[in-house]
């Protein structure tokens, strides 16, 4: 998803019909550019090189949307049929990943590795990161792992942890020791309470198509991360 605002423009867009590496091209009907809707960048036109603000998404069921927001409206649509009209992640974990960040700055999660790390502490990308992962509902989501305001600012490392009087899996800051929601990034309880982490841009993939519009991007996979454990052990010896 992204913000139709380039500059002092608003742009219009539609679907031009045609596909670059197996994904479609939009076009903007200002000036006939054509875009790449899974990067957000001009490829072709007037405007060859500029770059669409990525906006954060969830990928989540429709009940646990709901569930958090009520009063949301909903644009009905006819459901697509053939392989436009199932997006099943849950039957398929070792094929996705969760691709987090905007321009270079991208990383790929491997969904096989958040089932088996369910919270994550990544401090490969220019900003503190923990990606949580939901094993109810197969889903992940990626948050800037700093709070604001608090001393200045906290930068906090997360655990799995699991509590039965929360219905949802939580997470726990080491630093303080409060319980967060995986899902929404928001603490509810703790020193912490009522806070809520920063979203970071993050969209489910496919990972044989990631690498290839991402080729200079990050690929975190679960034996890159056991390397790093191994590495992290031997300089503390």
């Amino acid at each position: 998803m992204y913000g139709r605002t380039l500059g002092e423009r608003v742009l219009d867009f539609g679907h031009e019909g045609v596909l670059y590496r197996k994904s479609f091209m939009m076009y903007d009907r200002q000036t006939e550019s054509l875009w790449l809707h899974v990067t957000g960048q001009a490829l072709k036109g007037e405007l060859k090189g500029a770059q669409l603000d990525f906006l954060p998404v969830e990928v989540v069921p429709w009940s646990d949307w709901r569930e958090r927001y009520p009063d949301t409206k909903v644009l009905v649509g006819e459901k697509a049929e053939g392989f436009m009209g199932d997006f099943q992640l849950w039957k398929h974990t070792a094929d996705y990943g969760l691709s987090v960040g905007e321009g270079r700055e991208v990383a790929l999660f491997e969904f096989e590795m958040l089932v088996r790390v369910p919270v994550l502490n990544d401090r490969g990308g220019p900003r503190p990161l923990v990606v949580a992962y939901d094993p109810r509902r197969t889903t992940a989501a990626a948050f800037f792992a700093r709070v604001e305001g608090v001393d200045g600012g906290v930068e906090l490392h997360f655990e799995a942890v699991v509590d039965p009087e929360y219905p949802s899996p939580l997470m726990r800051d080491v630093e303080t020791g409060s319980l967060w929601d995986r899902g929404g990034g928001r603490c509810l309880a703790g020193p912490l309470a009522g806070r809520a982490l920063e979203r970071a841009v993050s969209v489910p993939w496919l990972n044989r198509r990631w690498q290839g519009f991402f080729p200079e991007g990050r690929r975190v996979t679960l034996p890159q991360l056991e390397s790093d454990a191994d590495s992290e052990d031997e300089r503390e010896d």
